[in-house]
């Protein structure tokens, strides 16, 4: 008979802005769960972390850099596809030092099609962080227009 947990694992994940676009990466083909998809970087929480040291650390080994700013997004849920369950704490990275390299994943880019994601909360996430962003520019656009 097969063991069935019922835990839930807690994950990470960094959504990394530029000029309207996000960072991703691909998975490996090689990698257990989820190979070859296009994912949003992150990972595991370790016992005794905090997120944001979780996310700190996951970043430092997966892209290279070192975060100096992140603001909580959402949380989401999702099923690997080697059926383990987690709850992803998105952080919008809006500061981080370093040169990002592919460290882990089969190689990291600059993606601006949202539907290429391959998690759902993935989407979801980036949606809210993008539509944010523009808000703010609208508001910044605003400010300039009624100005002197």
């Amino acid at each position: 008979m097969e063991k069935v947990s019922h835990l839930i694992d807690e994950l990470v994940a960094g959504i990394l802005t530029r000029k309207g676009r996000f960072l991703v990466e691909r998975r490996r083909l090689d990698d257990e769960p989820n190979p070859g998809y296009v994912e949003i970087p992150g990972g595991h929480v370790d016992k005794g972390e905090s997120l944001k040291e979780a996310l700190r650390r996951e970043l430092r080994e997966e892209l290279g850099i070192r975060v100096r700013r992140m603001s909580f997004v959402l949380n989401g849920l999702a099923t690997a596809s080697n059926g383990e369950k987690g709850r992803i704490h998105y952080f919008h990275v809006t500061s981080w030092q370093g040169r990002i390299e592919a460290t882990e994943a089969e190689r990291v880019y600059w993606e601006s099609r949202i539907e290429r994601l391959s998690v759902p909360s993935d989407r979801r996430a980036v949606r809210r962080v993008l539509k944010s962003m523009l808000l703010v520019d609208e508001r910044s656009a605003m400010v300039r227009v009624e100005g002197p």
